[in-house]
């Protein structure tokens, strides 16, 4: 029963600080890519959308684990944010445990295992990885590499080819679920130096736990075919993502920047462990980093790292903790980008913590020891810091409440956040604040004037507002600047209709149709431009596309029954209002219309 407790608390542990989740809404940024605008997601598990999660999409890298998770979520749940949350804190809640699980089986300490999964269950840093639904891929992922570490300590416990494939296939999945993981080998040979004791060299004994030592170069070899593992993920990121054209030029963010930002990032992650405030969800990316930042994080981490190194025989959690921390960072420290690489991103720091807080927990108990403090008040002192960082992090995981909250904490916390203004105004234009919207996006061009999304959404908020001729300006920018912009032709071609030029506003639509064939509101769009031409026959054919890719089906309709009636098309008229009705019972406006019909119909005999 006493082995029972602390897996019954580090269960219960997250809820306290994570149980909001279920009021909060998704988030603006890729919780529409990932989950909310992504039809293959949204419909589930099924043959077709099995196949394309394992294609190269052109969404986002290859991770196809991650996005039959997400489709196992809606086909259970639909788009209920809710559960979405939950599924991600109960697959946090399973990280925490099994943390706890394997670091007890590999170090025979259970409190100070219990402190390491703790500090993982309810650092504010981990609020992004939780909290946000389009990061799933890092909790997924995360999940099967812990599972690897303990399945890796059965099999050092007793080697054998059955135990090594288990770890081999864990390791797997979690290279599917996100290639984070390439860097897994090298934490296994960390933990063999300790606490698994395995090299040949090290002179340490084991009171509790057994592993078979052996060979150092054994320890390499039998590491080789996971070694492959992370060699083909990388090969196949790499790949996926520079065909969708995500990676970054060195061009655009120079090899110095990256090194002298990377350096700057592994003190500001420390920093942001012991003093978690200010997180914010985008840290935008210097252009230029100060010389006393680079040369100081360089001290530090030169200082550190020589002092873990030469205390490693009386402490080697030191250098495990400090390796762990150095090394999983490697894949997204900045040297290699894709996408809106950011400076530094909470949840990127999911993984390295656990070094860190190997250090904290086994650390605090040496210190204890040294310095003769009893169990008690060094049970109260953690008691302190994990209420501490609980509290911290219910304040943090509320500001995931819904985009708007999100994002203004992001712009009061942060300097010249192109991205947290740019997002706070598609928020605030959802609500129908266009003018609070307006300033927002003015304040992303300033700092990103060439950005054509950008000019293609206060353009949008622009028509809202009826400023038809500076939407049209912006819309207009924003296709000089990205001539494949779909949206910014679809928008000029409502500013255009909105003006009268009902000639000007069908050509942009049939350009936004060219470029992007499998939107329905394009081809809406333009059935109505079409259908205020008096051209009804032309506006029937765009209605029938719109409903041919799916979309929303009611309004559709309303207008495709309104073509087929002034084409005196009744009965197919009458067919569109009653497929509303059976779709929609409450819909009035397609009762009344069906009324019409019915009545000319039987005027007509």
């Amino acid at each position: 029963m006493r082995k029972l407790l602390p897996i019954v608390f580090l269960a219960l542990l997250p809820l306290v600080p994570y149980w909001q989740l279920q009021h909060h809404e998704f988030i603006n940024l890729d919780d529409d890519i990932y989950v909310t605008q992504n039809p293959e997601v949204r419909a589930g598990l099924t043959g077709e959308t099995l196949r394309w999660a394992f294609s190269f999409d052109p969404v986002s890298y290859w991770h196809p684990l991650t996005w039959l998770s997400h489709m196992f979520d809606c086909q259970l749940f639909g788009l209920n944010p809710s559960y979405h949350h939950f599924s991600s804190l109960f697959i946090h809640i399973a990280n925490t445990l099994l943390l706890f699980l394997a670091l007890r089986r590999m170090s025979a300490a259970p409190w100070k295992s219990f402190f390491v999964a703790a500090l993982f269950a309810l650092h504010p840093l981990n609020v992004e990885s939780v909290a946000w639904v389009a990061d799933r891929k890092n909790v997924l992922s995360t999940f099967f590499m812990i599972l690897t570490i303990w399945l890796y300590a059965r099999y050092a416990e007793k080697p054998g080819w059955v135990r090594y494939i288990g770890a081999w296939i864990s390791m797997a999945l979690g290279l599917l679920a996100k290639p984070m993981l390439v860097t897994l080998p090298f934490v296994l040979l960390l933990l063999d130096y300790w606490p698994l004791c395995r090299w040949k060299s090290h002179t340490m004994t084991k009171e509790e736990v057994s592993f078979q030592k052996t060979r150092n170069c054994h320890l390499v070899i039998e590491k080789i075919p996971l070694f492959a593992l992370s060699a083909a993920s990388l090969c196949i990121s790499y790949i996926s993502s520079r065909d969708m054209g995500f990676v970054v030029s060195l061009k655009s963010v120079p090899p110095l920047l990256r090194v002298e930002n990377a350096l700057v990032s592994y003190v500001a992650y420390i920093a942001k462990m012991i003093l978690p405030s200010g997180l914010a969800v985008f840290y935008p990316f210097p252009h230029a980093v100060p010389s006393w930042q680079f040369f100081g994080a360089t001290l530090i981490l030169i200082c550190a790292t020589f002092m873990v190194i030469w205390a490693r025989d009386r402490a080697p959690y030191l250098v495990v903790g400090w390796l762990w921390y150095l090394g999983t960072l490697v894949p997204v420290i900045g040297l290699f980008q894709q996408g809106l690489w950011p400076a530094f991103a909470d949840r990127f720091a999911y993984i390295p913590l656990i070094g860190l807080f190997l250090i904290v927990a086994w650390g605090s108990y040496d210190l204890a020891v040294r310095w003769r403090f009893s169990k008690a008040f060094v049970g109260i002192v953690g008691a302190v810091v994990l209420i501490a960082l609980g509290s911290i992090t219910w304040v943090q995981a509320g500001r995931w409440k819904n985009s708007r909250v999100l994002f203004e904490y992001a712009v009061q916390v942060t300097r010249d956040n192109h991205l947290a203004h740019y997002n706070l105004g598609l928020a605030l234009q959802r609500e129908g604040k266009t003018d609070q919207a307006v300033l927002q996006f003015q304040k992303a061009l300033r700092i990103m004037p060439d950005n054509a999304q950008f000019h293609n959404s206060l353009g949008a908020t622009l028509i809202q507002k009826g400023d038809l001729d500076k939407a049209i300006f912006h819309l207009t920018e924003a296709i000089r600047l990205f001539p494949g912009c779909a949206e910014a032709y679809n928008n000029l071609g409502i500013a255009l209709s909105d003006r009268g030029d009902l000639e000007g506003a069908i050509a942009h639509y049939q350009k936004a149709i060219e470029i992007n064939p499998g939107e329905g509101l394009f081809y809406f769009n333009l059935g109505n431009a079409e259908s205020a031409k008096q051209e009804f026959q032309k506006a029937i054919s765009a209605y029938l596309k719109a409903l041919q890719v799916k979309l929303d089906a009611e309004n559709v309709r309303l207008n495709l029954g309104y073509a087929l009636f002034r084409e005196g098309r009744l009965k197919e008229a009458l067919q569109q209002y009653d497929e509303i009705l059976r779709e929609y019972p409450d819909s009035n406006q397609a009762r009344h219309n069906r009324d019409v019909i019915l009545k000319k119909l039987a005027e007509n005999g």
